[in-house]
């Protein structure tokens, strides 16, 4: 699990670079995602300990709700205008984007760390 949320957070820190490089350097707050998996990316090396990766593991999914929950609006609620091709009823696209892509890989890490959390349980149970 740990080098999965090292990937996640690589995904997310492009798609900050991205998003600030994409929208002329002028804001930094298009930089959010990559400050989300900067924490994420830390969170991953520290899980390399198996003595805290219980706890580290539980601290990464838990900015992983926090950034999914942050980003739903923009992000989710926006989606229905991308799949409609209407990007010109979106008054920043490329903030609307970068949400969108923040939201979904949240959303995906989330879901597989309650995954991971159940299985581990599970073999903990059978032991």
């Amino acid at each position: 699990m740990p080098f999965i949320t090292i990937l996640f957070a690589l995904d997310l820190i492009i798609t900050g670079i991205v998003g600030f490089v994409v929208t002329g350097k002028e804001h930094i707050t298009a930089l959010i995602p990559s400050f989300i998996g900067t924490l994420l990316l830390v969170l991953g090396v520290l899980a390399f300990n198996p003595k805290l990766r219980k706890h580290v593991m539980h601290g990464a999914a838990m900015v992983a709700i926090i950034g999914f929950l942050a980003t739903i609006s923009g992000g989710l609620t926006d989606l229905p205008k991308f799949l409609s091709g209407n990007m010109d009823a979106l008054p920043k696209p490329a903030a609307s984007i970068s949400k969108l892509i923040t939201n979904l890989l949240m959303l995906h890490f989330v879901v597989i760390c309650v995954i991971s959390f159940i299985e581990v349980r599970m073999a903990r149970n059978k032991a």
